[in-house]
């Protein structure tokens, strides 16, 4: 992983670009101990974005047919990179399990429905491919941290857009949101007129929650911004309401950063319901 080739990412804030040095040391730090097998930017797409990673258990004669977990970073879909994932590696590949982290493209100079449909087309390439790698695509989440959430959020819940991607139901088992914002539509997000939804069209994840066909575990620290408490609350209570299968956790202490950052640490609540859930599926 050549991290020092990476273009800067925008200085949001300082504790943003905190959580992005300690995303990317890790990530170094990953690849250095050569604790998995790293296989990088497999192209789903001709741009350089349109990339994923996928990590696999030592040594390579480990099982195939292993459950696989893709993870999409965050960034406010503005920046970030897949290697943000790097580091839960270790933790995901020791169930055993395949880790996959995707890149897409950012806005503005992709729309926010083109990045949507990114992350699409890489679970395309995971179901049309995974098993070359080791990954049994019957056996197959989704995760993904603040714009990820959304991202994996809209991929569950929009099942038109889904079924015209070719991914039917069967394409994943459940989702692992982590501190999303579900009341977030993409025609907020959209500078383009044109790409806005009429008024009173469900456009958001929290709009469609009640559409939910797969389990979902939705997670966020305890010392997140309101917003987040309140959407994910109020994005469990839907699923609730509409019979769907869902799970809440917040994990204390945490605020938006740290709670990517310690989500895989040895004994937590978020790695162990994610494992129970990948491993356990018959």
């Amino acid at each position: 992983m050549a991290i020092e080739t990476l273009s800067p990412a925008p200085q949001v804030n300082a504790e943003a670009q905190a959580y992005s040095d300690e995303c990317l040391r890790r990530a170094a730090l990953a690849v250095e101990r050569g604790d998995c097998r790293y296989l990088p930017d497999i192209a789903y797409g001709p741009d350089p974005l349109q990339r994923l990673d996928i990590w696999a258990p030592k040594p390579a004669g480990a099982p195939a047919g292993l459950p696989v977990l893709v993870f999409f970073h965050g960034g406010n879909f503005t920046h970030g990179y897949k290697e943000w994932c790097a580091f839960m590696a270790p933790a995901i590949t020791a169930f055993p399990a395949l880790l996959v982290a995707a890149g897409y493209r950012h806005a503005p100079g992709t729309s926010y429905r083109a990045i949507i449909g990114d992350g699409l087309a890489a679970l395309k390439l995971v179901s049309d491919r995974i098993a070359e790698w080791g990954g049994d695509p019957r056996r197959v989440w989704l995760g993904g941290h603040s714009a990820g959430a959304q991202m994996v959020c809209e991929i569950a819940l929009d099942h038109e857009r889904r079924a015209a991607a070719g991914l039917g139901d069967e394409a994943f088992r459940g989702v692992f949101p982590i501190s999303g914002n579900y009341r977030r539509s993409l025609s907020a997000l959209e500078s383009d007129p044109a790409l806005r939804q009429p008024e009173g069209t469900p456009d958001s994840p929290l709009d469609r929650a009640g559409a939910a066909r797969h389990p979902f575990l939705l997670a966020w620290g305890g010392e997140e911004k309101p917003y987040v408490h309140e959407g994910g609350q109020a994005m469990a209570e839907a699923m609730e309401a509409a019979g769907a299968d869902v799970s809440r956790l917040v994990i204390p202490g945490q605020d938006h950063f740290q709670v990517h950052l310690s989500c895989t640490e040895p004994g937590g609540a978020w790695l162990a319901a994610v494992q129970a859930a990948m491993t356990g599926a018959p």
